[in-house]
């Protein structure tokens, strides 16, 4: 930006009226226009900061998608390759893990940490060939969007880095902060008490999210709108702030972190090395109780059965000692039609030991159908199984 341009936009930035802390002083939310199309390379915050009038205290919510394709997060296109299939194929290569695997939608985490449709991947306002990807470090780009924007405009401002999600169990799209700084993301009410003097316990407010929800009310895809200003922010500006990763919800803490078609890329994954800590109790005591449907009585192996390189919980389904044994609790003596009640004695040992697996990964843990062993226990199929991560 010229010298020239600078000076125009420091004057504008301590035009109008002041920031208000307010809180009951209300939001002001305004769309700023004028950006042109941005390329890898560009200086995004000397664009914002030569169009945008800013003041101490200002949030400014920046969609992912331009600074995205500022700092060249860009995937070209084999040509000729579909956009929703090639979408799909990178999000699955790009992938932590998979949280659902459906027709319409593919439900990843992401490397950056985030769980969103298509791995975060956007075909729409994208150069010709190219899928526009997420930012690397969300939060490293909004610190360093703040800081442009203050060696620009001398302004303490906080930054968003926003981006469309779906919500579960709702319709309609919402933005949210995948970046942060210069606000605290969530505001903690815990130990505070409400009007009636009721302590709150679990009450933390998204405050970014929310910001970045309001922030898209007055900004549309095809406007070419991906900045916008929100004033009357308590609390905005001082410290960068923990990020937006501080809205993160590990999956062991999700009472969700799994969808439809995630239990069968568990299964099919390839065999890798458990560690960790053992099952909890009550969720082997489920899995167990899936394997005994089939009257499977599996037995927990411990102590003298497990040698120092063995999973952390390991399970052996012995076969049953003669086919027509007496049917397991809840199930009639009339089998018919049942598909496993004729099966012989080693098949349906090993359907037992496959439900378990599939009942310790349903719930989130490493488990694997390690073949037929001997023991000291006794000779059946061997489960391996650890806690989730």
């Amino acid at each position: 930006m010229s010298d020239a341009a600078g000076a125009a936009a420091r004057r504008a930035a301590t035009s109008g009226e002041a920031a208000s802390t307010d809180p009951t002083a209300g939001l002001a939310v305004t769309p700023i226009t004028g950006l042109p199309e941005i390329h890898p390379g560009d200086d995004l915050a000397a664009l914002i900061a030569a169009r945008a009038a800013l003041h101490d205290g200002d949030v400014v919510c920046v969609a992912h998608k331009v600074v995205s394709k500022a700092e060249g997060a860009l995937v070209p296109l084999p040509p000729g390759e579909d956009v929703a299939a090639a979408r799909r194929r990178v999000a699955r290569a790009q992938a932590r893990r998979i949280v659902a695997d459906t027709p319409w939608v593919l439900i990843t985490e992401t490397p950056q940490g985030l769980v969103c449709a298509n791995g975060g991947l956007d075909a729409s306002n994208a150069p010709a060939g190219h899928l526009v990807a997420l930012p690397d470090d969300p939060d490293a780009s909004a610190r360093s969007l703040r800081a442009g924007l203050a060696q620009h405009l001398g302004a303490d401002v906080a930054v968003l880095i926003t981006d469309t999600f779906g919500r579960p169990w709702r319709l309609g799209l919402t933005d949210v902060a995948i970046g942060c700084a210069g606000l605290h993301p969530l505001h903690d009410q815990r130990g505070t008490r409400d009007r009636g003097g009721q302590a709150l316990s679990v009450t933390e407010v998204a405050t970014a999210d929310a910001l970045a929800g309001v922030a898209e009310v007055v900004r549309h895809k095809a406007a070419g709108v991906p900045v916008v200003r929100v004033r009357g922010v308590p609390d905005a500006g001082g410290g960068d702030g923990p990020g937006a990763v501080a809205l993160q919800r590990a999956a062991t803490r999700d009472l969700f972190p799994r969808g439809r078609g995630m239990l069968a890329h568990a299964l099919a994954a390839p065999p890798s090395a458990l560690t960790g800590a053992p099952v909890p109790p009550d969720d082997l005591a489920q899995a167990l109780r899936v394997a005994q449907v089939l009257g499977a009585q599996p037995i927990v192996l411990t102590g003298e059965d497990l040698a120092a390189d063995d999973a952390p919980t390991r399970v052996l389904v012995p076969p049953a000692t003669e086919v027509g044994q007496a049917p397991p609790a809840g199930r009639p003596a009339d089998d018919a039609g049942d598909p496993t009640a004729a099966a012989p004695p080693g098949e349906q040992a090993a359907a037992a030991a496959g439900l378990c697996v599939a009942a310790l990964v349903d719930q989130g843990h490493q488990a694997r159908l390690a073949g037929h062993v001997r023991t000291a226990a006794g000779t059946g199929w061997l489960v391996e199984a650890a806690a989730g991560r």
